[in-house]
């Protein structure tokens, strides 16, 4: 019952004596934990959060009654809510794929717990791309774990969970997919990006900032470098790594030492394929042994243009570049053989300085361009900034949802020149971020100058400016085309529930459609009403939305805008109550099995939940008292609204009343059950109301011949040819002796009557005031003094009864 912070530390504490020290208890109590998902403070939901991620690691045999509310939670409004639910699905998504593959619980529960997962799984991968960036971060960690799960096994550790974990007998469990699912993230693509990143930043960085990227960039790098599925990018991550900061022992310190040895018997392997290159290549035999390495000196032009005998790669370049020497001799023999007369103009345009000579990046591209013009490959000259950026794919908002296979697609599209070419813009944007950064604090130093009085100026003349006219431009939409439209439109939204609830837009589509039904016109109401009756069971809710629209209208509290002002002429209270009776009519007359088994828990809902009960309402209830089917559950909703609705239980008890000498036994009884529950705890009001139709009823007995309203519709022709009979007059009388024990009042009632009736009629009355005088003769009445002190003409023997009642053991 607290709120708050408070709240939620009571429920970890209940929580941790759970898990921790009563676990035997965790059965009793697991509904009411799992309640708090729907509370509304989001400290409450995470803890719920917190232990289903707890029951996932300790009693996994929990999971099928658990996964389904983490899906719900992921649903939240909040987006705190979210990102928890995320960040415990990782561990979930491992502690399920165990237990499952164990095969610790039933075929049909791990089915359910496997199936709720996969849907789970879907929801946080389509959140990959939401604006929030928390829960960007969250889902790419998700996703991460899930690639980890579902991959196999190459290195030889059976500490973790791999694919090859899955037994083969759990049919519901296909490995391809889930293989195929998880090689959509590729190592090399996740490098070169992240080397983008670091060559790229935004110039609006401070340095601080810029250190603190870096920092997190190279935390980043040495996860990688860590991951089974990093051997061939290992020279890339080294190089990021180096260029970023790290020493060559700080690398090798972080590497696992397995991984160091295995890349070791690669370098070992690879220098012995060299070696022998070396021994083969015609020119070794030639040259003789002082010249072994003259494959890698760019000594002059002529062994430049002898290089593709060898096995060129960019490592041996770029090992060649390191010496001073073989950089020199190729500049000198350029100078001398390659170099034009005159300067192109291309050369021209395209020439920007170099940002970093020297730097390890740089010696890298230029070993890329020395490959591909000895391969005789075209060479991709740096571009401006205007034209390189011209030429980055950018997303756009109606590209269709990012999924797994969509993102490979786009990643395999980019060719190699559009690789370069980011490669030219990356080097750019950091050149352009030094000289804003320079900009910044040229300008930080000239506003801390004086600024000099400014002189007076001439003031121009004003010119006139033509203001653009939307009517000139545009012409209004016809009335039946606008309307086509909004059916459309509302159509589509209709269509949308689940796209909704995965989006979590669920609460904004209802408030639409609710607006739309309510403020337009009697077709659009028609169709959202059929879309409700299509399947009542999970649409109660939106028809619960659409009333309280209609209420806040037909109250006042609301008031149509401008542009949803109605076109019909109704009355808002009019359009309530018609919704109120088409929801009940259209619920009771639905024949099929699903809709037929739910009918009571459909119309109980809508009568205790709708704002208000019409009086058409309350009649169409009565009348579904004589539905063979709906009978008990009419009655029992018309007393509950009685007690959950008590300024108008007064208008509402009367529906009860009329069946109190129904000739249905079955009815009567329960109905007079329920009256005098009632009377004992209702207002004054009602309590006036029932004590009204008693009377009335007493007065029957001293008719001539029964009323009609004593029998049903059947038998009401024949009603004015019967006479009375014992059980008639039991029927008159049973609502007010009954009433008698809470009443005294009621005494002097019955002898008025009692005065006026025949014999057979006083007959029935003595008898049936027995019971009811026996228990007035255990206290004090104060309305039998009074019916001694004025006793009505013909009450006399009624008067000489009670005194024998009263006085027959005293």
């Amino acid at each position: 019952m607290s709120e708050g912070h408070k709240k939620a530390d009571i429920l970890r504490k209940i929580i941790e004596i759970l898990l921790h020290q009563g676990s035997q208890m965790i059965p009793t109590y697991l509904d009411n934990i799992l309640s708090f998902a729907n509370d509304k403070s989001s400290e409450v939901k995470k803890q719920v959060i917190g232990f289903i991620e707890e029951l996932s690691k300790n009693h996994p045999q929990y999971l099928p009654q658990v996964v389904a509310q983490l899906r719900a939670l992921l649903m939240d409004s909040v987006i705190a809510v979210q990102k928890r639910v995320i960040q415990a699905s990782s561990i979930i998504y491992r502690n399920a794929l165990t237990w499952i593959c164990k095969g610790k619980g039933t075929i049909a529960e791990m089915q359910i717990v496997w199936q709720q997962l996969t849907e789970l799984k879907l929801h946080v991968l389509n959140m990959i791309d939401s604006e929030n960036e928390g829960i960007r971060t969250h889902s790419i960690k998700f996703l991460e774990e899930m690639v980890l799960l579902q991959t196999y096994d190459k290195s030889g550790d059976e500490s973790g969970f791999s694919l090859d974990d899955i037994p083969d007998s759990l049919h519901f469990i296909d490995r391809n997919t889930l293989e195929q699912e998880s090689e959509s993230k590729y190592m090399p693509r996740v490098v070169q990006a992240l080397g983008d990143l670091h060559t790229t930043l935004p110039p609006t960085l401070s340095q601080s900032q810029v250190n603190s990227v870096r920092k997190h960039l190279k935390m980043l790098l040495l996860n990688l470098i860590k991951h089974p599925s990093s051997n061939e990018m290992y020279p890339q991550l080294t190089q990021l790594l180096l260029d970023i900061g790290m020493t060559t022992q700080e690398i090798v310190k972080a590497v696992p030492k397995e991984k160091r040895n295995k890349r070791l018997g690669e370098i070992k392997n690879d220098d012995g394929a060299i070696k022998r290159s070396r021994l083969d290549s015609p020119q070794s035999n030639s040259q003789g042994s002082d010249n072994s390495n003259s494959r890698t000196d760019f000594s002059s032009h002529d062994d430049f243009n002898d290089a593709p005998k060898f096995i060129m790669n960019e490592e041996i370049v770029f090992d060649s570049l390191n010496n001073i020497k073989n950089v020199v001799s190729l500049v000198v023999a350029t100078l001398e053989h390659n170099l034009p007369n005159e300067m192109p103009s291309d050369f021209i345009e395209a020439y920007r300085p170099i940002p970093n000579p020297g730097s390890v990046s740089q010696k890298r591209n230029l070993s890329k361009m020395l490959i591909s013009l000895i391969k005789g490959e075209p060479i991709i000259p740096s571009l401006p900034l205007s034209e390189a950026t011209t030429k980055i794919p950018l997303l756009r908002d109606d590209d269709e949802k990012m999924t797994l296979k969509n993102a490979v697609a786009k990643l395999q599209a980019t060719s190699k020149v559009e690789k370069q070419i980011e490669s030219a813009v990356s080097r750019l944007m950091e050149e352009t971020r030094q000289e804003q950064l320079k900009e910044m604090k040229e300008q930080a130093k000239e506003k801390e100058k004086p600024i000099p009085p400014q002189t007076p100026s001439i003031p121009r003349l004003k010119q006139k400016v033509r203001l653009l006219k939307l009517q000139e431009l545009t012409r209004p939409i016809p009335k039946e085309i606008k309307e086509k439209l909004m059916i459309q439109a509302v159509a589509r939204i209709l269509n949308a529930e689940r796209d909704a609830a995965i989006g979590g837009a669920s609460q904004i589509r209802a408030k639409l459609i609710t607006t739309f039904a309510s403020s337009y016109t009697p077709e659009l109401r028609e169709i959202v009403l059929n879309y409700i009756i299509e399947d009542p069971l999970n649409r109660i809710d939106l028809a619960l939305n659409w009333l309280y629209e209609e209420y806040a209208y037909m109250q006042s509290f609301n008031r149509h805008p401008v542009t949803l002002q109605p076109k019909f002429n109704e009355k808002h209270d009019q359009n309530y109550n018609n919704l109120f009776c088409s929801l009940v009519t259209q619920i009771c007359e639905r024949a099929e099995p699903t809709i037929e088994n739910a009918k009571d828990v459909l119309l109980r809902k809508l009568y205790s939940e709708a704002p208000l009960i019409t009086d058409e309402g309350v009649d169409y209830l009565k009348h579904l008292v004589t539905e063979e089917k709906l009978t008990i559950v009419a009655l029992e909703i018309l007393e509950e609204i009685c007690f959950m609705r008590p300024p108008r239980a007064h208008k509402y008890v009367t529906g009860l009343l009329s069946y109190a000498i129904s000739d249905n036994e079955e009815i009567r009884d329960t109905v007079l059950k329920a009256l005098v529950s009632l009377y004992k705890r209702t207002t004054d009001a009602t309590k006036k109301v029932i004590e009204k139709y008693a009377k009335v009823y007493l007065g029957f007995i001293a008719l001539n011949t029964p009323p009609r309203d004593l029998f049903s519709s059947e038998t009401a022709a024949a009603a004015l040819k019967q006479m009375w009979t014992d059980d008639l007059y039991k029927v008159c009388l049973n609502l007010i002796m009954m009433l008698f024990t809470e009443n005294e009042e009621l005494l002097v009632e019955v002898a008025r009557v009692y005065g006026q009736c025949g014999a057979e009629a006083k007959r029935c009355v003595l008898r049936s005031m027995e019971a009811p005088a026996r228990e007035l003769a255990s206290r004090k009445s104060d309305a039998f003094m009074r019916l001694l002190d004025e006793c009505p003409r013909g009450a006399e023997t009624l008067l000489t009864r009670l005194v024998h009642i009263l006085t027959d053991k005293g």
